[in-house]
């Protein structure tokens, strides 16, 4: 698939037009998870790849938007490895670190509560394998957070009843958050931040008028809540973008405004609006001329 017009599937293009009425709002930026969006779900994270369309396009929109931004649950250091593209900004751990500008930034309770976080994935790992015998257990220590992953167990349903409870108990014994995502349990600190206010931090550093967000998980169900929050406040234009697999919750589906179907059409989706915005630029221009970015002297990371 291409990103002409004439080649795109009629469920791409009517999202690429919904996508164009938003980034026309200027200052404008378009944001993206990895796992399930610009990279197919792998067995283990060390696994997964991004699409090189996605790539490609991803390098593209940053040429004509004010922002084009990953926010993750990877550490940012991982997602940017990932993506290969150092002139993006990178919001890591569900918005406790970030990498914006080559700089980089943690938030100082987060960075307080790592001995907790490696403590509780110890104690969770050990409670675990003397319980069961669990070879497919994946404990992942990303500094601020830790993931549990059981995607490999041959009963996913019987390896989440093992896990959650030892998980919560030792989430609570630390001081620390549980949260549910896509075959995963997460240790987080006792913090009110996620996807979602990472976005609005986004949004207020640069002033952004237009944001475009792709996500496909329950962990991206906060972004999409403070997009259509930003949108009813009148603060920003938004749309809120699902990628669609056999395992999208029913509660990503209760947040989006349109979706694509799978890590293929989302690449060609973003590819088809890099295209289209340099097609307006020409238009507008006479010439091929990537928009000014705004400039900010404000931090890159919440109070």
């Amino acid at each position: 698939m291409t990103a002409s017009s004439n080649a795109l599937a009629p469920e791409v293009e009517a999202v690429v037009v919904a996508c164009m009425e938003v980034l026309r709002q200027t200052p404008s930026a378009v944001v993206t998870d990895i796992d399930g969006t610009v990279s197919a779900i792998a067995p283990t994270p060390a696994e997964a790849m991004v699409d090189p369309g996605a790539k490609a396009a991803l390098a593209l929109l940053g040429e004509r938007l004010a922002a084009v931004a990953v926010v993750s649950g990877r550490a940012p250091q991982d997602g940017a490895a990932m993506v290969g593209l150092p002139e993006l900004t990178y919001v890591g751990n569900h918005g406790l670190e970030r990498i914006a500008r080559g700089t980089p930034w943690t938030h100082p309770v987060a960075a307080a509560a790592q001995p907790a976080i490696a403590a509780a994935l110890a104690e969770i790992e050990s409670a675990a394998r003397t319980t069961a015998d669990v070879p497919w257990l994946l404990v992942e220590n990303k500094g601020v957070t830790g993931t549990i992953h059981y995607r490999l167990a041959p009963d996913q349903n019987a390896a989440a009843a093992l896990l959650e409870p030892l998980a919560r108990a030792a989430a609570t014994r630390h001081g620390l958050r549980l949260t549910l995502g896509r075959m995963i349990f997460e240790v987080r600190p006792a913090l009110a931040v996620n996807k979602g206010t990472a976005i609005r931090d986004l949004a207020q550093d640069l002033g952004l008028r237009g944001i475009v967000f792709f996500g496909d998980d329950v962990t991206d169900v906060d972004a999409f809540r403070a997009l259509r929050e930003l949108r009813e406040a009148a603060e920003a234009a938004t749309l809120r973008v699902g990628v669609l697999g056999p395992e999208t919750s029913p509660a990503v589906l209760a947040e989006i405004d349109v979706s694509v179907n799978g890590v293929a059409a989302c690449a060609a989706t973003l590819l088809a609006l890099a295209a289209r915005l340099a097609e307006e630029a020409e238009r507008a221009f006479g010439v091929d001329q990537a928009s000014a970015r705004p400039v900010s002297n404000r931090p890159t990371g919440p109070d």
